[in-house]
């Protein structure tokens, strides 16, 4: 920027492109991973026997909520694919592939959701 003396046109598409693809791609890793923040101090007020069931619950509105994500994005990535027009407005970039992306790592994390789901209700099971 300060090279060329003015700024650089699309760099705000394209970090905010950037952001959709780390953002979203990454984020059934961190469950995998169990890297989210988790509020443990409260989950700990309860009886041993209550806080499968919490987790339980936790498990499946997280799977409930990113399905419906994913399942919107495939239907947004399908009406971007049949209009025209819907690109970025500086450098003409198609937004399509980055709704497919979105959808994709949302996907991925409510999958990694309902096997943390099929596991919690295991344990509630066995308690």
């Amino acid at each position: 920027r300060y090279l060329f003396s003015k700024p650089i046109k699309g760099t705000y598409e394209l970090v905010g492109f950037l952001l959709v693809g780390a953002g979203s791609l990454g984020l059934g890793y961190c469950q995998v991973k169990k890297a989210h923040i988790r509020v443990d101090f409260l989950l700990q007020r309860f009886p041993a026997k209550v806080q499968p069931i919490i987790t339980a619950l936790a498990n499946f509105l997280g799977f409930a909520a990113f399905s419906l994500l994913c399942w919107r994005c495939v239907l947004y990535a399908q009406y971007y694919l049949s209009a025209t027009g819907n690109a970025t407005d500086t450098l003409h970039i198609p937004l399509f592939p980055f709704v497919v992306v979105l959808a994709v790592g949302t996907g991925m994390l409510a999958m990694v959701l309902l096997f943390d789901l099929v596991r919690s209700l295991t344990k509630v099971k066995s308690k």
